[in-house]
Order: structure tokens, then C-alpha cells, then sequence
């Protein structure tokens, strides 16, 4: 886990961000995102905006219970991407 947080914090551009976050995101099972896609939403990181989204579906949209509990990482990763892209827009 702490491998991809590194790659966040290496990243220098914002696209450099959305690809590590795409991958990140690559290694989760459909059905471990179920309880954040309700059966009709996909997600997909394509662009800076879609980290924002996605990342707003799991602090603000989800319902926190023992089935969504596995979660927090992803939560977590999102959470330091968002970060990291406002980081290098307030640099640029």
C-alpha cells in the first residue's frame, strides 16, 4: 500500500496522478466495488475531475457499514491523489 502512496507523491504532473490512480484503482474486483457502484455507476478514473467524483461517491455518497469497511484504503489513495493534484495546481 505504501508502494502506491510513494507514486502519488513522485507524481510531477497530473496526469502523471490520474494514470497511477487508474492502476490503483485496476487492482480492485467488481465485486469489492459494488457497495460504491449501486449497480449502475461505473468507475473510472480518466481525469483529474474523475478522482474528485469518485473520491466524493465514497466520503460523502457511501453508507458506512461492515460491508463497505474495505473501503477506507481506497478512500485513503483517493483522498492523497485529490491532494497531489491540487498540490501541483497551486505549483504551476
Amino acid at each position: 500500500m505504501d508502494c502506491w502512496h510513494r507514486e502519488i507523491d513522485k507524481s510531477g504532473t497530473e496526469d502523471d496522478v490520474v494514470r497511477n490512480t487508474r492502476e490503483f484503482l485496476s487492482l480492485w474486483s467488481p465485486r469489492e466495488l459494488a457497495p460504491l457502484t449501486l449497480g449502475w455507476r461505473e468507475v473510472m478514473v480518466e481525469s483529474a475531475d474523475d478522482i474528485q467524483r469518485v473520491k466524493k461517491w465514497i466520503f460523502e455518497d457511501l453508507d458506512r457499514t461492515p460491508d463497505t469497511a474495505h473501503l477506507s484504503e481506497l478512500g485513503d489513495y483517493f483522498w492523497h491523489a485529490a491532494s497531489r493534484i491540487r498540490e501541483i495546481r497551486r505549483s504551476a
